[in-house]
């Protein structure tokens, strides 16, 4: 695929040093709309980029949301979805949780594809927080 996607969901997450937090969101590739955002305090972005993509896929499993398509740029965040664990020192409910339900529920969350949103070809993914560069 060369081409940009156009369907499916987009994720993305932030952190602020400056304000102690850290946020996710989902974008619909088609519409535009924000589906979900969450702030989860103080975190780091690899939990943020999974925690968005977890959402992601629940949000698709839930809603039988088609294309089931997922974009992250975020190999950490592939690598834990692959492995169905994180591999972060910090823990917390959300990733316990995370990890629960992408074990419990394994036939579907494999049903769901999750790709790398190339950044180089395609640019930032719509769900950036547009924050590079920025102190926040």
């Amino acid at each position: 695929m060369n081409g940009r996607p156009i369907e499916g969901i987009a994720t993305d997450a932030a952190h602020s040093t400056k304000r102690g937090v850290t946020e996710f969101q989902g974008i619909n590739l088609a519409t535009g709309e924000r589906i979900f955002y969450e702030n989860l305090g103080e975190q780091t972005v690899n939990i943020g980029e999974f925690l968005a993509v977890v959402r992601a896929v629940k949000y698709i499993i839930e809603n039988d949301f088609q294309p089931r398509v997922i974009y992250t740029d975020s190999m950490t965040a592939l690598t834990w979805l692959n492995n169905k664990s994180t591999a972060s020192s910090k823990r917390n409910r959300e990733l316990q949780k995370a990890e629960i339900f992408l074990k419990a529920l394994s036939a579907d969350v494999d049903s769901v594809e999750v790709r790398h949103w190339n950044n180089k070809a395609w640019g930032e993914t719509p769900a950036d927080f547009n924050r590079k560069g920025i102190k926040t």
